[in-house]
């Protein structure tokens, strides 16, 4: 089953594709039962009440639109943690820092969950970077809470998976430099409104269970039908079990939270010489049976936050 969301920026709703072209909406299904339906951590957290219900639904005709005429939001539009995972393709992370020792653990960071965004709405290049990257990654979303997981139940608590476009404003999260390691500014440099696209689809793990946690997944990126990225989940460093035991390790994980597990190399940086995104620049990001993201770069308008001030303003102030 695939869960969507739709309508506008941030008051998007949940609902579920019926096939490629039409989506029913989980409002009228869930609300006369008393079920929360207007966010999809709950309907995450109490789905194995809930599938069966909208099961039974999903050939009623009566509340069904069409997928062309609202806009895909993000599967999950408000996650409570976005957890993203460093140097867990082994090409990439030598080209970040060169033919070093494998990390023994995930290494960690986080993403705002402000930077969440739809799969098709745009990227938004802010003025304070010249080095505007991308990177696609397998996005896993918890369903089940738990803290300390054993690697052997941890896919029990994967409520499904999706594509992710985690970027980065590369010379802004290197801060002071690579040999400053604590003035580095990782926040800052991933987490710009924007910068983690997710969907179209949370593919949710009861569609296909142990295929799509054992099957190797291929992910793609080009840059204006020029391929960039082009790699497979079985490539990573630690796979979905060892990254949700590592990290509920450290935190809780609670339905809705979303683990971005890593990038395969040809990221615009390890090109020679580095191709940045700019103004205009076509991204199309595929994962096998995951569908396709597709954003557009636009430069921020940095005018609409300045607001002149007026002489009466300049009165009520002092």
């Amino acid at each position: 089953m695939r869960i969507v969301s739709f309508g506008g920026p941030g008051g998007e709703q949940p609902g579920v594709l019926v096939d490629d072209h039409t989506i029913l909406p989980l409002a009228p299904v869930l609300a006369p039962l008393g079920l929360p339906a207007t966010d999809t951590t709950h309907i995450l957290a109490l789905w194995p009440a809930v599938r069966p219900l909208v099961e039974a639904a999903l050939h009623d005709t009566r509340h069904h639109i069409a997928r062309a005429d609202v806009r895909l939001g993000p599967p999950v539009p408000r996650p409570g943690k976005v957890i993203a995972v460093g140097f867990n393709y082994p090409v990439h992370s030598n080209a970040v820092l060169g033919p070093v020792a494998a990390p023994t653990e995930p290494v960690l960071f986080l993403k705002l969950p402000g930077s969440v965004c739809g799969p098709y709405d745009p990227l938004i290049k802010p003025p304070e970077t010249t080095a505007l990257d991308y990177e696609i990654e397998l996005a896993v979303v918890i369903g089940r809470a738990g803290r300390r997981i054993a690697p052997a139940d941890a896919h029990a608590h994967v409520a499904g998976y999706m594509i992710a476009n985690d970027v980065t404003a590369r010379d802004v999260a290197l801060g002071a430099g690579i040999h400053s390691p604590l003035q580095m500014q990782l926040v800052r440099g991933k987490g710009f409104p924007s910068f983690c696209a997710t969907g179209p689809w949370l593919l949710m793990r009861d569609e296909r269970d142990e295929q799509l946690d054992s099957e190797p997944l291929r992910l793609r990126l080009s840059v204006n039908g020029e391929a960039r990225q082009d790699g497979w989940s079985s490539d990573m460093l630690f796979d979905v079990p060892a990254l949700i035991a590592s990290i509920s390790n450290s935190m809780d994980l609670l339905p809705g939270d979303v683990i971005l597990t890593g990038t395969p190399s040809g990221c615009g940086f390890e090109l020679d010489p580095p191709a940045y995104l700019v103004e205009g620049d076509e991204i199309c990001g595929s994962i096998t049976g995951l569908g396709e993201l597709h954003q557009r770069v636009t430069d921020e308008d940095i005018t609409q936050y300045k607001t002149p001030a007026t002489a009466s303003t300049i009165r009520t102030l002092t």
